[in-house]
């Protein structure tokens, strides 16, 4: 190994990645996903007594301290069916392109711990392709969705992913750019989950400034309320510069509330709009469906009139699991997007793929 490194370094003039879960880079993938990485631990409670113990408002999202977020889990676990899966929103994205026909390339961070070698293991076993740097001295991830009667209360710790250094994006770039980036002219996709933003400008910002050209192009998703209100700034500096958008209205009404100066979401959308190039606005609305704003036209095409459309959500039957309908949602959209489908088309397979996975527990496909 130590004979590596030096050659290595002899080479490329520097240190090989910190972990390089699926070897070397192949070709050039259509999404390239970055997000936090969680051991996710999802729990069916037969009360709501637990969430009242540690404070917990039924149906809220946050982050706990790992001491605290281990206790919840280990008292809701005892008493109920907990099920483990590696998590984390781009992550769930990735797996869900991976389960429909895209390969994505998936960075983020990771501790050197037990919790990180399970996870690698499972991404292997799932054939998604991964950089996950290895932070010293840090926990990995973990997330707690606690559901009871199909309402979720989801926390996290994300541990070593607010770590996740530009190093460690640049020198991949500058080494194995030519191997996971697409030519300008091709269409190709840097998707951020919003927990990503927090601690990791300087990550966000290398992104827009030194990948982001002409088909290569951003999409955001806000993720939570809490994460637009606490970081509105950094926020809207990437909703500026994406070309995608996705969030649920509670999350765009944070936004244009902490941002200032909008009296609601059709005046931050506007504002958007109007800030320069073409951007697709999506508004998730859960079982009412979901408006896109926009000033596409088609591809290649100078920004048009700004138009606002309903979609109507496809009808679930049985309702299991709903905690990763969004993530899914980009998937499907995404995957149809790459393959060159309407506009029309690709909200509609994104309805497809988020009602078929809000059937199963966990962020998967049936």
């Amino acid at each position: 190994m130590e004979y590596l490194s030096y050659v290595y370094e002899k080479i490329f003039g520097g240190n090989p990645p910190t972990d390089d879960t699926q070897g070397a880079f192949h070709t050039p993938r259509k999404v390239i996903c970055f997000g936090n990485v969680l051991l996710d631990r999802l729990v069916q409670l037969e009360d709501p007594q637990l969430l009242e113990r540690f404070g917990l408002e039924l149906g809220s999202k946050g982050e706990l301290d790992m001491e605290k977020l281990n206790q919840l889990a280990a008292e809701a676990s005892e008493s109920s069916r907990c099920l483990t899966n590696p998590g984390g929103s781009a992550l769930n994205t990735a797996r869900i392109l991976k389960q429909l026909g895209t390969d994505a390339l998936f960075f983020g961070a990771v501790g050197a711990d037990k919790h990180a070698e399970e996870l690698r293991q499972i991404i292997r076993d799932r054939g998604i392709e991964a950089r996950l740097q290895t932070v010293e001295d840090a926990h990995t991830g973990q997330c707690v969705c606690l559901m009871y009667q199909d309402n979720p209360t989801l926390y996290a710790n994300i541990g070593a992913s607010a770590q996740f250094e530009v190093q460690t994006l640049s020198h991949a770039v500058s080494h194995e750019g030519q191997s996971f980036l697409r030519p300008v002219e091709r269409k190709q996709i840097l998707y951020v989950e919003g927990f990503f933003v927090p601690q990791r400008s300087d990550v966000c910002d290398y992104i827009v400034q030194h990948l982001v050209r002409e088909r290569r192009r951003l999409a955001l998703n806000l993720s939570a309320p809490y994460i637009v209100r606490k970081n509105h700034q950094a926020m809207m500096k990437l909703a500026r510069a994406a070309f995608f958008l996705f969030g649920n209205r509670q999350e765009f009404e944070a936004l244009a509330e902490a941002a200032g100066g909008f009296r609601n979401v059709d005046e931050l959308a506007d504002h958007l709009l109007q800030s320069g190039g073409t951007k697709v606005i999506f508004v998730t609305n859960g079982s009412a469906g979901v408006q896109v704003i926009t000033n596409y036209v088609e591809e290649l095409a100078p920004p048009g009139p700004v138009s606002f459309e309903d979609f109507r959500a496809q009808r679930v039957e049985q309702l299991v699991d709903a905690t990763g309908a969004g993530d899914a949602f980009v998937a499907g959209f995404l995957h149809a997007w790459l393959e060159k489908r309407s506009l029309g088309e690709c909200i509609r397979m994104a309805s497809s793929v988020a009602a078929k996975v809000v059937t199963q527990v966990g962020c998967n496909l049936p």
